[in-house]
């Protein structure tokens, strides 16, 4: 069977045909035979039919250097003078160059497989959320989570205190606690202080679906927070009708 030839134009670039006789060799990439590879190289761009100054310009110039490292290694080795030694050797230059393409060359073709299967699969439109967020007022956070945590302790406290000890399965849901502090603030009919609504709660499970009943009326719009108290720095919660 006879083996397909490439021509130059089948390549990206002189470092991609480098590599490709080099694979095609099976020879070390630290270890090339350059005046092989060379000749080789030499055959694939004598076969240039088109004029293109920017793409086969890249190839006249590779195979100078592979010339160059090729006269190198026939002439007979001399001392070499201080300016020379400062030189980077052409051909380590060359290796580096090879090893680089390579890299990126393997990363492309895992990128263009990702993408392959990436383009077999069907993306769809965010989902919308069934409201949209109306929140109004300042959240004060720190004042938020202080009253959250003294009514925490005192219902830590008041469980501790009850000396029977009876086991319960207790259910709340978010939904049930929102209407609970929507009812709650109704019928107090003004701004409540945030440690009022916790202190309804009865377990810490019931106080911790209670604080995101409240963030989440915070969030829909459906409460918002103000300030109580004689010197204004108590945190009160406001049911909007």
């Amino acid at each position: 069977m006879e083996e397909y030839r490439y021509k130059v134009s089948d390549f990206e670039g002189p470092l991609d045909l480098l590599l490709y006789l080099i694979e095609k060799n099976k020879v070390d990439i630290y270890h090339i035979p350059v005046a092989e590879i060379a000749d080789q190289f030499n055959e694939y761009v004598a076969q240039i039919d088109f004029f293109d100054v920017n793409y086969g310009s890249k190839f006249f110039l590779m195979a100078a250097a592979l010339l160059q490292i090729k006269s190198r290694r026939l002439l007979p080795k001399v001392n070499a003078t201080e300016a020379e030694e400062e030189e980077d050797d052409p051909e380590e230059v060359l290796v580096r160059q090879l090893l680089e393409y390579k890299h990126m060359k393997e990363a492309s073709s895992v990128m263009a497989k990702l993408w392959e299967e990436r383009s077999l699969m069907l993306s769809r439109k965010r989902t919308p959320f069934a409201y949209e967020p109306k929140f109004s007022g300042t959240l004060e956070k720190e004042a938020l989570f202080r009253a959250f945590q003294t009514i925490c302790k005192a219902v830590a406290d008041k469980e501790a205190a009850a000396k029977p000890v009876r086991i319960e399965r207790e259910i709340y849901s978010v939904d049930e606690c929102m209407n609970r502090v929507v009812d709650y603030l109704q019928e107090v009919g003004g701004p409540a202080a945030v440690t009022a609504v916790f202190s309804r709660c009865e377990s810490r499970l019931e106080l911790v679906i209670t604080f995101l009943a409240v963030l989440e009326l915070l969030k829909t719009g459906r409460c918002r927070t103000v300030s109580a108290g004689e010197e204004g720095n108590a945190l009160a919660l406001q049911y909007i009708r």
